[in-house]
């Protein structure tokens, strides 16, 4: 049997990439299940940069997981406006960071970018603790006492230092000085994940308001407002809160 560069990582979609990476008139479709997770970042850059794009579920995800890089999605797919151009982007991190660069969410200089990528990474590996340690036991008695432990431990940790770098940039509802990035999106995502599971135990408007800062300033982006409040992104919050417990 003779090894292929899997179709993602053909370097012959080079010159695509590079015609596609800085327009912003291109069509997305975001290709996840019907629930927030590991979609939910890329739908709200997309809807934040008011793009044009779909949202694509699978139908049989057993058989079509053989065609992903890895096994898993989400993937994205970016059509330039003429539909001459296609390129396909897999995982989530890497398509954030795409999109993100690509609309003006990674700072605006070297420095920025690096203190973005680092609130990014310090909140990505309080989440992999969550969905690891809870939402992937299915006794209830393992997630009560899981669940206490987090709380007690990396939730508040994380809450806690969140606070103070937001507080040190002045609770202006961003991570980095006064333009929404990155960082300020997976963290709106995350405060969900967190009352889901907490409550206004960790987060709330009186413990954290500089946290909470954050989630409202993206929920007033007007993109992100019209995004919320379709009918589609309703349905998925409801699918997602009927299986994890949060919205």
């Amino acid at each position: 049997m003779t090894n292929q560069v899997h179709s993602f990582f053909n370097p012959a979609q080079t010159a695509d990439f590079n015609e596609l990476a800085t327009k912003t008139d291109s069509h997305f479709e975001v290709k996840y299940f019907d629930f927030h997770g590991l979609g939910a970042v890329a739908r709200t850059i997309l809807a934040a940069a008011n793009a044009k794009f779909t949202n694509s579920f699978p139908t049989d995800f057993p058989s079509e997981k053989a065609l992903t890089p890895f096994g898993l999605i989400p993937l994205l797919k970016e059509t330039s406006a003429d539909g001459k151009i296609t390129i396909q982007i897999a995982e989530s991190d890497a398509i954030e960071r795409y999109l993100g660069k690509k609309f003006g969410f990674l700072g605006q200089n070297a420095f920025e970018e690096t203190l973005i990528n680092t609130f990014i990474s310090n909140s990505a590996g309080m989440a992999s603790q969550v969905f690891i340690r809870y939402f992937s036991l299915k006794d209830e008695a393992q997630k009560a006492e899981a669940k206490a432990k987090l709380i007690e431990g990396p939730l508040k940790d994380w809450a806690k230092h969140h606070e103070q770098h937001l507080s040190a940039n002045g609770s202006n509802g961003h991570y980095v000085g006064d333009k929404t990035s990155l960082a300020d999106f997976k963290v709106a995502f995350l405060i969900s994940i967190v009352q889901g599971i907490a409550g206004d135990e960790v987060i709330s408007e009186s413990k954290t308001p500089a946290i909470m800062k954050v989630k409202a300033t993206v929920d007033a982006i007007p993109g992100v407002a019209k995004w919320q409040e379709s009918a589609e992104y309703k349905a998925i919050s409801d699918k997602t809160f009927n299986a994890l417990g949060f919205r």
